[in-house]
């Protein structure tokens, strides 16, 4: 029954709430070669893992901790979502990422960095020198770390109707607004499911580049 009641917590926030955004990880996924991932300020947010094999989620919050006991389960949830061949792999660290993690440094190919302050400035060295960052502008870290010589900006992805695209073709009056901290950020919405996310975001694919 408690292995159930964690996997239900997911449907209630992601699914039910429309907040999954299975097709930005999709995106993601189709377009960079990245397998090993890190996802800090994760929540109970396990859907990167339906599309990527190796995942390590980062969490201190009671919520994280209490749904990630349920390994088993979540487990068996991913087996029947996931889209690649191999079996699942995660693991959660009870963490601040703002602190020294127990991982390797220039070892992962993709930080997630979403609706958490700070995590790429505290995170970036763990990823692999050409690997990908994905955030979003919700703390305006984008816009800060557009100022880091050590992160390249490689492409946008927004979602148009029920599909996210990633453009290469950057127009520089996105990045304008991004600096002036005008882009729109999440919109929830009444709809006859009840409360459900609109995602109207920009997000940022970025590149390590040393």
């Amino acid at each position: 029954m408690k292995n159930h009641r964690a996997i239900d917590s997911y449907r209630r926030f992601y699914i039910d709430m429309n907040f999954e955004r299975l097709g930005l990880f999709e995106e993601v996924k189709n377009r960079y070669d990245c397998n090993t991932v890190i996802y800090p300020g994760c929540s109970i947010h396990v859907t990167p893992s339906f599309y990527f094999q190796h995942v390590v989620y980062i969490d201190i919050s009671e919520v994280a901790k209490e749904f990630f006991r349920n390994t088993q389960s979540i487990l068996n949830f991913l087996n029947s979502n996931k889209k690649y061949k191999q079996l699942p792999f995660i693991q959660f660290l009870d963490n601040d990422y703002t602190r020294l993690l127990p991982i390797r440094e220039n070892n992962y190919d993709l930080l997630i960095a979403l609706y958490a302050g700070g995590i790429v400035q505290s995170c970036k060295k763990y990823i692999k020198p050409g690997g990908i960052i994905l955030t979003d502008n919700h703390h305006n870290d984008a816009a800060e770390v557009l100022t880091d010589p050590s992160i390249a900006l490689d492409a946008l992805i927004r979602r148009k109707g029920k599909d996210y695209v990633l453009e290469k073709s950057i127009n520089e009056n996105i990045i304008k607004t991004l600096k002036e901290n005008r882009l729109p950020t999440k919109n929830m919405k009444n709809s006859g499911k009840g409360l459900e996310y609109v995602d109207n975001e920009y997000y940022f694919v970025l590149k390590k580049v040393r």
